[in-house]
């Protein structure tokens, strides 16, 4: 299994997936493809075959740094933790879009929102709530 061109092709279409939510004219129609089709079935998917791939043929675990570290020598475990990224960043990113919408913020105001979020996950995440906690006055939920 060619563990770099998974990653390769994982990367392309998370970059696209995230430039079509940023860019579509109709989010509401889109998020779905995005949320079930990307982001689960095909990035979940990748997620699972990378972790059936690399099962059996590394050690560690997720108890100590040193552990992670010795999991993630792996090929198949390092593009399973990457592809987790992708995944739960895009999913984060079809969450934002939409309750922004819902609490009145333009689509234009998430752009750097979403682009933090792609490649810093939780900031991005923090980002967004904060901002929607100033627009709507409210920081609970």
């Amino acid at each position: 299994m060619n563990f770099s061109l998974m990653f390769t092709i994982a990367n392309a279409i998370a970059v696209l997936s995230w430039v079509v939510l940023i860019v579509s004219p109709n989010q509401k129609k889109v998020i779905p493809y995005l949320r079930i089709l990307i982001s689960g079935f095909f990035l979940g998917g990748l997620y699972i075959l990378s972790l059936s791939l690399g099962l059996g043929k590394v050690e560690g675990n997720f108890s100590s740094l040193e552990s992670v570290r010795s999991l993630f020598s792996n090929d198949a475990f390092l593009l399973a933790g990457w592809v987790h990224y992708l995944s739960f960043d895009l999913f984060l990113g079809t969450w934002e879009a939409e309750d922004g919408k819902a609490n009145g913020i333009h689509r234009l105001y998430l752009v750097p929102i979403h682009f933090l979020t792609f490649y810093y996950g939780p900031a991005g995440f923090v980002l967004y709530l904060i901002f929607r906690g100033v627009k709507t006055k409210r920081f609970g939920f």
